[in-house]
């Protein structure tokens, strides 16, 4: 028996990227407005998250960029194709990520809260160039990996609900079954590649300032 052939079908990678790099933006876009028009500057620079990337300005150009890398490639996308692993009812769950990736990612452009530069430093263009060659990148890089890997529906679930009667898991492929096409490998090198490039920038930009 074809086990892989029991797995999500294969939709056009092309597509799931579209999907998801719009939902991406549209959340990103209103939550950037809500935090610029409703909340005070530096709103989110005592949240745990923001904290945390503070944590590595340290000193070392090469630890910093160790330590970026460390958590937008290994956690972030870690997690990212961990979740992909699980769908509940054929969605999968990588696709969550959306949500609190966008409306955080928003919040903070939206309050200027970040741990290690100030937007009040720069003009809209210059603004506009870094944002779009270090997050923006960033955020490509991870939504290629989550493209890449969606099909991978290891575990499917019937409900959302744990207490519902219908949470356990069905298995439809094992893990040693799990096969890339040659486009999702492309997407997963080019997201891997992007997160490396987002990382450096990122790192020249603190060292510059």
């Amino acid at each position: 028996m074809n086990v892989q052939a029991q797995a999500v079908p294969r939709d056009n990678v092309f597509k799931r990227l579209l999907l998801l790099y719009g939902l991406y933006t549209l959340i990103s876009n209103a939550m950037f407005l809500v935090g610029y028009y409703l909340l005070p500057e530096g709103f989110l620079r005592g949240s745990p998250q923001v904290q945390a990337a503070g944590a590595i300005v340290s000193g070392a150009f090469w630890q910093e960029f160790g330590m970026t890398l460390l958590i937008n490639l290994v956690w972030m996308g870690g997690l990212v194709i961990v979740l992909n692993f699980n769908q509940v009812r054929g969605f999968p769950m990588g696709f969550a990520m959306i949500l609190p990736l966008a409306g955080f990612c928003g919040l903070v452009l939206g309050t200027n809260s970040f741990a290690a530069s100030d937007l009040k430093q720069y003009n809209a263009w210059e603004g506009t160039a870094l944002g779009m060659s270090i997050g923006g990148v960033e955020t490509f890089g991870l939504l290629l990996i989550m493209a890449a890997t969606v099909a991978f529906g290891v575990y499917q679930y019937r409900s959302w609900w744990r207490w519902s009667g219908e949470w356990a898991p069905t298995k439809m492929i094992r893990f040693r079954d799990l096969r890339f096409t040659r486009i999702e490998w492309l997407f997963l090198l080019a997201g891997v590649a992007l997160l490396v490039l987002a990382a450096y920038r990122e790192t020249a930009m603190r060292f510059a300032a």
